[in-house]
């Protein structure tokens, strides 16, 4: 850690050592008592306090690693957006090269794991079955396979034609780059783009609750004379720096936040889960709803027909996903795929009679087909409710049994799972409420609503209008 520091320093690095620990050994009882390097403040923090300064041009980016031809002719064969197989592939290289001390990047380059383990990716095969029918599982076959597809496909030959032709690297390099790419990377600004990024990454992550973010700064004179740069952005230089948005009291450890993850995105990326995660759901595709509507008797011919109605009209297409979040209802889009898989003929045909000659545009789709759902009668249709419950207990019943190993991995595997089983038991319970028509009065005082479902009667106050699935 002391050579990381003392290369930060010598790079424009700054950090506020008065108030924050750079490289702290910290333990969390969630990561089965297991320590980890983390930041600690050094006394309390306040709210908007600028504790660290970061230069961009010192963070490792696809354009401004040593290898930008061959980066660069990964991106003409892999085409636009591929961050992760390029910036993987420059530290693949930019690693070789520091085998030779020579890269600008050496102090951080060997502070950075050689992989980063805890990533689901490189976990061995005894140790993923325990992934079943977790949104996990049903994402990591498609990770490996885009990494293996990457490899070969791309990768390989650019690397035969060039002087790394006799290198020896393997696939799993290539992949031990990218878990740690997966980890750390960073979108620094739009003119930068992704990147790993310096003293940044010693900041653990934890959705909701975070301390600090990465933020730009035009106004330098509003930084502590300690924080300003030698070289200002107006002679060309840029920064990012970090602030408090969340105050901290002394010794305690500092998180930020790298957007409203879920825990099989904490899994699969960064190798941890979070309990009580405010960010987590489950995941269904197309397949999972065409199974239950099958399953609930709606014949296959129509539930093909409906679903090339929901392309053509774009409401979703064969690969796209719907997600179940903790404590929330079902999305819209998901309720109105549903019951159009769901709907009589005579239903189907009163719903989509009623949309010739409208003009239809953008996102207000849905709310305009739901509009006309409501006209023929609603969601309020308990073979839409089966079909959903169906859903759910197919998904329940793909899970394995969590380990019994006490050591970490086996730790975010219960966490994750029982995440999921309860974000799916919870709505199984619902569901079943609304189907038998039981609803708890709450506060008597509140105003109480009558909602017609077919043959059944519901009563609801506003309070649980909240989390009504088709209000």
């Amino acid at each position: 850690m002391n050579d990381l520091k003392a290369w930060l320093r010598s790079n424009g690095f700054w950090w506020n050592e008065d108030a924050i620990e750079l490289g702290c050994v910290v333990g969390d009882s969630e990561r089965n008592k297991t320590s980890r390097v983390g930041v600690l403040a050094r006394r309390n923090i306040d709210v908007g306090e600028i504790v660290a300064r970061i230069p961009t041009s010192q963070c490792l980016t696809c354009g401004g690693c040593a290898h930008q031809k061959l980066v660069g002719d990964l991106e003409i064969s892999l085409g636009k957006g591929q961050w992760l197989a390029l910036l993987g592939f420059a530290l693949l290289l930019e690693r070789d090269i520091d085998a030779g001390k020579s890269s600008s990047w050496n102090a951080y380059l060997r502070y950075l794991p050689a992989a980063e383990q805890g990533v689901t990716a490189l976990w061995p095969e005894n140790r993923k079955r325990y992934l079943a029918g977790t949104d996990v599982q049903l994402a990591l076959r498609d990770e490996r396979a885009q990494a293996k597809t990457e490899w070969e496909t791309h990768i390989e030959p650019i690397l035969s034609r060039s002087e790394y032709a006799e290198s020896g690297f393997t696939f799993e390099d290539y992949l031990s780059a990218r878990s740690v790419v997966s980890s750390r990377a960073f979108t620094i600004c739009p003119e930068v783009g992704v990147g790993l990024v310096p003293l940044a990454d010693l900041f653990n992550h934890r959705t909701g609750g975070h301390h600090v973010l990465l933020t730009d700064i035009e106004d330098e004179s509003i930084l502590p004379e300690s924080a300003r740069p030698q070289q200002s952005t107006k002679e060309g230089a840029s920064y990012m720096y970090v602030r408090l948005v969340r105050s901290a009291r002394k010794d305690e450890e500092l998180f930020n936040s790298y957007g409203e993850l879920g825990n099989a995105t904490l899994l699969s990326s960064y190798g941890f889960c979070q309990r009580d995660n405010p960010g987590d759901q489950v995941t269904f595709g197309v397949p999972a709803l065409r199974a239950a509507a099958g399953l609930c008797g709606v014949d296959g011919l129509q539930i093909a027909s409906r679903l090339r109605w929901c392309e053509a009209n774009g409401l979703c297409e064969e690969d796209s996903t719907f997600h179940l979040k903790a404590k929330s209802p079902p999305s819209d889009t998901l309720l109105l795929v549903l019951w159009i898989l769901a709907a009589s003929p005579d239903e189907f045909g009163e719903f989509s009679g009623s949309l010739k000659g409208k003009r239809m545009f953008g996102t207000g789709k849905v709310a305009q087909y739901i509009s006309e759902v409501q006209h023929c009668g609603g969601f309020e249709n308990v073979k839409t409710l089966q079909v959903l419950m169906k859903m759910l207990e197919r998904r329940r019943a793909l899970y394995a049994s969590t380990p019994s190993d006490d050591s970490e991995w086996a730790l975010y595997c219960q966490i994750l799972v029982d995440s999921e089983l309860g974000i799916i038991l919870d709505c199984e319970k619902y569901l079943e409420e609304k189907l038998n028509g039981r609803f708890e009065a709450g506060n008597a005082s509140k105003k109480r609503k009558v909602i017609s479902a077919g043959n059944i009667v519901c009563t609801t106050t506003t309070s649980e209008a909240a989390f009504s699935l088709f209000d």
